[in-house]
């Protein structure tokens, strides 16, 4: 007996290149703070679009102008088809930072580099058996189970360069799928290795790729033309400049490390085989990445604390909900937690986002059963840093410029206190990043033995870690000039316990929030009535 056909079923794949490549080969160091995320899961988005007149998946124009675009935004991202690879002894020799152990390079021009790859797919599914449609999303599913959302079918299965530390070479660094629904809609997914991107530049590189689409369909709007002329920024060497590095130093500065010691966030050692909970598969993680002995000899590695794998039971199955606030749910929100800040933190802003997070977290702690618990509870969240320097770098700047900063509570009070409490601690946490202090923390990265070494966060139930999307005007992206949003787009997380992203919704000031929690906690979670305080 024959099997089954899959649903979803690749038509084809090959690389891409740029339109108009460098015609010399160039060798690029990434920063800094490029390095410390080589180990996070790829940077990845998947956009749903409804069958539109000039926008049919059926008609095989709409992907080869898509293939035609994105060879034309590969012209101003010309790394991203690149090869990435570890820094070696002799490429530092000279520089202000001579520490080379766990630095990223990516060279490409001149014929260099395996290319971006393109993946084209067709599902034989309906859209809405995949995802629910406007209508639906904003009445009867905004509380929506995402568990068996099929983002493994719609991104591309590609082994991105660094998804295993030791494994690079011939591997791209950035992926695409296109998948062409029964119905004639279609998806688009963006897969980049975190190391070449945040969710800042995905976003930008998903625009601008819109912009150069529009116009071959015909599109010659004024905003077109201003996308496309807003260059992206790929120049590592502008946030190495905040580092505060001396030439020819060979230790740090002991008054910035403190600086930037003092500042809440977590120093978890990957390395560490002698914590409690070592997971089995850890030491296969780390391989290629711990330096030799021979290197390592005479090298003091800085202070880290053991990873609380006891904590995270990685083998409890995870659900994922999106939950669709309504813009007059958030701002009663924020009205409520401006209302209940405590006296120590009177006067401080309060934003939407810091509502919202607070909402969430205090939620997840009463689901995870904290509030009879003193021990210390985190949220996680994840800081971009391009506003946070001095001179700031702007929007445009490609890489991953980011650090996870980390809000503690007791357990008890996380699932106890008023909003105004727990967003009141959000934004005072998030303050302390001013421009001198995020200098002393990539001071402080500089000097590390190797980037990779150091988690800024964890996940299992007394972490969570938070990623924003908010006003990245993610559900904006037109590819074909339909003038609509997006159906939904999918900000690609893997399913961990603890995960929280949030998105807004166009221009509609809504909010649709992400959470991914062990079963029997995300159960509790959905049942407490708190959820529905400030409506939907």
């Amino acid at each position: 007996m024959a099997e089954p056909l899959p649903v979803c079923r690749v038509r084809y794949t090959r690389r891409v290149f740029p339109a108009n490549a460098p015609q010399q080969k160039i060798i690029t160091k990434l920063s800094i703070l490029d390095g410390t995320v080589a180990r996070y899961a790829p940077c990845s988005a998947i956009w749903l679009y409804d069958r539109a007149e000039k926008a049919d998946a059926h008609d095989p124009l709409l992907f080869e102008r898509l293939e035609e675009a994105l060879k034309r935004t590969l012209d101003d991202y010309p790394h991203f088809s690149g090869q990435l690879r570890w820094a070696s002894k002799d490429l530092v020799q000279g520089d202000v930072n001579p520490n080379y152990l766990g630095r990223l390079i990516v060279v490409y021009g001149a014929g260099e580099g395996p290319g971006v790859e393109l993946v084209v797919a067709e599902d034989s599914r309906e859209l809405g058996a995949v995802v629910p449609n406007h209508e639906e999303r904003s009445t009867v599913k905004q509380v929506w189970i995402a568990t068996n959302f099929p983002q493994d079918e719609l991104q591309p299965n590609t082994q991105l360069a660094f998804s295993r530390l030791s494994e690079f070479e011939g591997l791209p660094g950035a992926a695409v799928q296109l998948t062409a629904f029964k119905c004639g809609g279609f998806a688009v997914s963006i897969k980049l290795t975190h190391c070449l991107s945040d969710a800042m530049c995905l976003m930008q590189f998903a625009h601008t790729w819109a912009a150069h689409s529009r116009l071959l369909f015909g599109d010659d709007s004024p905003d077109i033309t201003r996308v496309i002329n807003e260059k992206p920024l790929f120049d590592p060497s502008q946030l190495e400049q905040h580092a505060n590095l001396t030439a020819g130093a060979s230790k740090p500065n002991v008054e910035l490390i403190n600086k930037a010691r003092s500042l809440p966030v977590h120093r978890y050692d990957w390395w560490a085989a002698d914590a409690p909970g070592f997971p089995s598969w850890a030491p296969a993680a780390n391989n290629g990445t711990i330096p030799p002995a021979e290197e390592l000899a005479g090298l003091e590695l800085s202070h880290a604390t053991l990873p609380p794998w006891p904590t995270w039971d990685m083998a409890a199955p995870v659900e994922h909900v999106q939950i669709r606030f309504k813009a007059e749910t958030i701002a009663k929100m924020k009205r409520a937690a401006e209302a209940s800040l405590p006296v120590s933190l009177s006067g401080q802003r309060v934003s939407r986002l810091d509502a919202a997070l607070a909402h969430i977290w205090i939620l997840i702690n009463r689901a995870r059963q904290h509030e009879n618990t003193q021990r210390q509870v985190y949220l996680d969240v994840t800081l971009g840093l391009r506003s946070r320097v001095e001179p700031p770098l702007p929007d445009t700047f490609t890489g991953s410029p980011l650090l996870l900063a980390h809000v503690a509570k007791a357990g008890s009070e996380a699932s106890a206190a008023t909003i105004g409490a727990i967003a009141g601690s959000i934004r005072e946490t998030m303050s302390r990043f001013t421009p001198d202090a995020v200098s002393a923390f990539i001071h402080d990265a500089a000097f590390e033995t190797s980037p990779q070494r150091l988690w800024q966060a964890f996940l299992g139930s007394q972490h969570c870690l938070v990623t924003s999307w908010v006003r990245a005007r993610a559900y904006e992206v037109d590819f074909c000039a339909i003038q609509r949003p997006a159906l939904y787009v999918q900000g690609v997380m893997p399913r961990l316990d603890g995960l929280v992203q949030v998105m807004d919704i166009a221009e509609t000031g809504d909010f649709d929030i992400g959470v991914y929690l062990e079963k029997e906690s995300m159960q509790r979670f959905l049942q407490d009535p708190m959820l529905r305080a400030y409506g939907l």
